[in-house]
């Protein structure tokens, strides 16, 4: 015999909750396989609050009665059991813990239609999975999900939990039998309170669980014809949620059919109207995970859950496709960049540029590869990237604004306008660069293996860094400099306070794995105020501002221009240690620069040298890897024009080592180490010699 699950609705019609009742008939249910459906009619999150506390906070939202009414009328289901939860070996589908009576979910459907059919389709779906679906109702026989419920049940108990509840359910229970057609013996009265008296002529009565279930278990199953056409003109003055019952006596229920073919208008409709929509409400409330998504694949999932959600929440878009084609072509089309998304997503990738339709370069593993793979369609198709990666900071290309610099929360994007389409500066195709800053620093093993640095100099950092030496972090465009400079603070306490000035979150350094138990990295960005230019700090500003915030180690990104080259000079000479970058070709370059900046006075000149310990001059090899290839001391300058440097480490292309060359000379940091109480047989280790000394 074909196994068939007793399908029973369990409510209190005098309108009180009935969650205790149902616990109290679980108990005789034991090692049978058993579902609990909570209809949503009054919006009241009951059923879950019986669960466990620390299984109530686990719910999500697509996993409820509320996601599955709005799939429901909206013709995509997912598997039952993808709206359902398991505690204790029980299933349940019940509404969401979070969900609100005020505003209940019932209000975003668009007609009953859902509400009276959902009780039938569900007995049709498990009747094959268990022995007993239990349909927990909090309505009465006006709400639709409880009528219908109660008339589709094999067994319909109403339940009294307290005396005032036993009249009002024994009413119904006649008015069920007499207006409604249910049969006597599939109505049970159960009650609670062994003072009201046995009732003559109720078949099943029972002030005992265990006796009415056994009376219950040997009915036959309540037969419903679920092809009948059913008719909508019941529902042309009734609100949603309520239905007048004796407009429903003779109706005939047909279940939803689920399809999921695609039409013009459909692509019409998500092209122009439901992306905007989505792509906007995405920008209003979860800018920061759109941003990250478009080059990680983690962020990327949230954003498409998020997607998922006001799709399914929206109201005001219908399609003849099913919604989960909606939701993956929308979710592709927001959260990836095309044929960008590959390069986007490689992690040996650090920098992309596309200088037309079929030339994508790009910097791997340090090596320059032009991927012919990569192709756009046509100029439009590149375009339509352009306008994606630039959607999310409102901020679209145009002949007033040729030229957009955009930073984001992991990676920097530059594009400039053609001439042809938007009367741009590029003769040529639109341009895209993306450089992709790095996830994390780079650990002492990685960088000795990658040729970055050797392990001396390692030894050498990890002396001279926590000791407080001026660094300046010298190269060229690309060549690694900043990226040197955010492992700095893996040499010092993890409570030292490090601020870090930075026209972009190119550092981040708070947001590294690294440095995840470090407590002290606060970050001061550049903020600019085009219409008002005495609004806006730069990074001069910042360094004076930073003053003020006691920090031992100011961290700049990078000094451009005499007003943050000064600050910083201020920043040495105030007992701060400062770490910063500067473009330079060559380390000596670096120090003219720097005293450039400051006026490149004979007094700048001896307040440059008596600051700037070191210089780190870092160069992108012809193999690829970027490599420090100088370490020297600043010792002083001859005039305004000759800076004397003592070079300590040196990088030898031939061999592609490096090699030691020389030792600390200058005074200025000799009495840094002393005072750090380094070990006076390391400081003579690292000591400068001159030919012929003792080693």
């Amino acid at each position: 015999m074909e196994k068939r699950a007793k399908f029973i609705s369990f409510s209190n019609l005098a309108g009180g909750d009935a969650v205790q009742g149902l616990l109290r008939l679980l108990t005789v249910m034991k090692k049978r396989k058993v579902a609990i459906i909570e209809t949503p009619c009054l919006g009241i999150p009951r059923m879950s609050y019986a669960l466990p506390p620390e299984e109530i906070s686990k719910i999500e939202k697509t996993r409820s009665m509320d996601q599955f009414m709005i799939d429901y009328e909206r013709n995509e289901l997912k598997q039952m059991s993808d709206y359902m939860v398991t505690s204790n070996g029980i299933d349940y589908l019940i509404v969401h813990p979070k969900s609100m009576p005020e505003s209940p979910t019932i209000r975003k459907l668009e007609s009953n239609q859902p509400l009276i059919q959902i009780p039938f389709f569900i007995e049709k779906q498990l009747r094959e999975t268990y022995d007993y679906v239990l349909m927990l109702t909090q309505g009465v026989l006006m709400h639709p999900m409880t009528h219908f419920a109660i008339r589709s049940a094999d067994a319909a108990i109403l339940y009294s939990g307290q005396t005032t509840d036993f009249v009002q359910n024994f009413t119904h229970h006649k008015k069920l039998q007499e207006v409604f057609g249910v049969s006597p013996e599939r109505l049970a009265l159960f009650v609670e309170d062994h003072n009201i008296p046995v009732v003559e002529g109720v078949a099943t009565y029972s002030k005992d669980i265990s006796k009415m279930l056994k009376l219950i278990d040997g009915l036959a199953p309540n037969e419903h014809n679920l092809e009948a056409v059913s008719s909508d003109d019941h529902e042309s003055d009734e609100a949603i949620g309520v239905i007048d019952p004796l407009e429903y006596l003779d109706y005939q229920v047909k279940l939803t059919q689920f399809t999921g073919e695609f039409s013009q208008s459909d692509a019409e409709t998500l092209d122009q109207k439901l992306v905007p929509y989505v792509r906007q409400k995405l920008m209003d409330n979860h800018l920061d995970d759109y941003v990250k998504s478009l080059m990680n694949e983690h962020e990327r999932q949230k954003v498409r859950y998020f997607i998922a959600d006001i799709i399914r929440e929206q109201k005001e878009y219908q399609f003849n496709a099913s919604i989960p084609a909606v939701i993956e072509w929308v979710q592709k089309e927001i959260t990836e960049l095309g044929v960008l998304q590959e390069a986007l997503d490689d992690p040996t990738i650090s920098s992309i540029e596309v200088n037309g339709v079929n030339q994508v370069m790009v910097e791997q593993n340090g090596v320059e590869e032009h991927l012919e793979h990569i192709q756009f369609r046509n100029n439009d198709h590149l375009r339509q990237t352009i306008d994606k990666i630039l959607m999310p900071i409102g901020k679209p290309i145009s002949s007033n604004e040729p030229i957009i610099d955009a930073n984001y929360q992991g990676f920097r994007v530059c594009v400039v306008a053609d001439n042809e389409k938007f009367e741009g500066i590029s003769a040529g195709s639109s341009l895209i660069s993306i450089r992709k800053f790095p996830p994390d620093v780079y650990s002492h093993e990685a960088c000795i293996e990658y040729g970055n640095v050797s392990q001396e100099i390692i030894d050498f950092q990890s002396l001279v860094i926590p000791a407080g030496a001026n660094i300046i972090n010298a190269g060229s465009t690309n060549s690694g400099k900043t990226a040197h400079q955010m492992r700095f603070p893996l040499f010092v306490p993890k409570k030292t306070r490090i601020l870090s000035i930075e026209d972009s979150e190119e550092m981040r350094l708070a947001f590294k794995m690294a440095y995840r138990d470090y407590p002290n990295l606060p970050s001061l960005l550049v903020k600019e105020v085009e219409d008002n230019p005495s609004k806006s700090y730069g990074i001069d500003k910042l360094i004076k501002t930073s003053l003020r915030l006691r920090p031992t180690v100011i961290c700049i990104g990078e000094i451009r221009d005499k007003f943050a080259a000064e600050q910083a000079l201020i920043g040495m000479n105030t007992g701060h240690t400062v770490w910063a970058t500067i473009h330079a070709n060559t380390a000596r370059d670096a120090a003219i620069r720097f005293l450039q900046l400051n006026g490149n006075t004979a007094a700048a000149a001896s307040q440059t040298a008596s600051s700037i310990d070191l210089i780190f001059f870092q160069e992108k090899s012809v193999a690829g890897p970027r490599v420090v290839t100088e370490i020297a001391e600043l010792l002083y300058f001859n005039g305004t024009t000759e800076p004397v440097l003592n070079t300590i480490f040196k990088y030898n292309f031939t061999t592609k080592k490096h090699e030691r060359v020389g030792g600390i000379m200058s005074e200025n940091l000799i009495e840094k180490l002393v005072k750090k109480e380094i070990d006076p047989a390391i400081i003579e280790k690292w000591a400068h010699r001159e030919p012929g000394d003792a080693a």
